[in-house]
């Protein structure tokens, strides 16, 4: 699986994952920009303001074409003043990878609306100004991958991870919705859940687990949604060598006349249906309205079109 002649965009290049994406993608033929805030603070650990400067010089030693931006994602005009430096250079862009992303656990007591808004401005607005940035480019050439980068916390919840599982929850609502428009333009736009061992998760993976967490089903998974073969509006959970799809379902619903309709009634019966099955899964949230309608309707004997 080649990317020769491709551009990819990624965010949080400096380190970890960022740093990973970007030297695989270099090494199958990308053309690679860089992206990452960085800091030229002497007060900053050396390996911040460094990263950025260190993952470049890699490429370069690999051989691979590659630009390096120091700009901060939550920064609008910056965002776009970049992809437009980069279209004049390349022409084009096919690969936007939204892989930056802050992590301060907090208890919810403790939590601060500074720490709250600099989450959302990070993930959610950083991924929303880099993902309108290329919109109109990927549209016009009829081609392009974006990928957005989720959490398991986003998915399930953690103990003080307030802010940052909300940031990624939202992230997949954008790619469920972003992925439908789309579509007509060849556009994937899908998630990755990844967990590998960084300096962001070093500290929470105990010795003896860290060898199982390498980054290599997490590239492979990567390059995969990069590619020409990627699927569109998907969520995919990545780690330890295990690749699985993920996505929102509906249990077997509890029907309720309206005679009935009581919250006695829900009470009586939840332990028998909160997981009763089967399990449908819906496409869009249009489908999931439809579901509703004709459950009703069918009991009423009206007839849906």
């Amino acid at each position: 699986m080649r990317f020769d002649d491709q551009v990819a965009v990624i965010t949080g290049a400096g380190a970890g994952l960022g740093r990973a994406y970007a030297i695989a993608l270099a090494e199958r033929g990308a053309r690679v920009a860089l992206i990452d805030s960085g800091c030229a603070d002497s007060r900053y650990p050396k390996e911040l303001r460094s990263g950025l400067d260190n993952t470049l010089r890699t490429l370069k030693e690999l051989g691979a074409t590659a630009v390096s931006y120091r700009i901060d994602v939550r920064d609008h005009d910056a965002v776009v003043t970049m992809i437009e430096c980069l279209q004049s250079l390349w022409g084009r862009i096919d690969i936007l990878i939204n892989n930056a992303s802050i992590h301060q656990p907090c208890a919810f007591d403790a939590l601060t609306i500074e720490q709250w808004q600099q989450q959302l401005d990070v993930d959610v607005n950083g991924s929303f100004y880099l993902a309108k940035a290329v919109w109109p480019l990927m549209k016009l050439q009829g081609y392009g991958r974006i990928i957005m980068s989720g959490a398991a916390s986003g998915l399930y919840g953690d103990m003080h991870e307030t802010c940052f599982s909300t940031s990624k929850m939202a992230l997949m609502g954008l790619v469920n919705s972003l992925s439908i428009e789309g579509r007509e333009y060849n556009i994937g736009v899908n998630s990755i859940t990844p967990h590998a061992l960084t300096d962001m998760t070093a500290s929470h993976l105990a010795p003896s687990v860290k060898p199982l967490f390498s980054k290599s089903s997490v590239n492979a998974t990567m390059l995969y949604l990069s590619s020409k073969w990627a699927p569109t509006g998907q969520h995919f959970l990545v780690a330890a060598g295990s690749v699985s799809h993920g996505m929102f379902t509906e249990f077997q619903p509890l029907r309720i006349g309206e005679d009935d309709c009581k919250p006695e009634v829900i009470h009586e019966n939840w332990h028998t249906h909160y997981q009763q099955l089967p399990v449908v899964l819906h496409q869009s949230g249009e489908e999931q309205i439809t579901a509703w309608a004709k459950r009703s309707a069918a009991e009423r004997h009206v007839v849906i079109e």
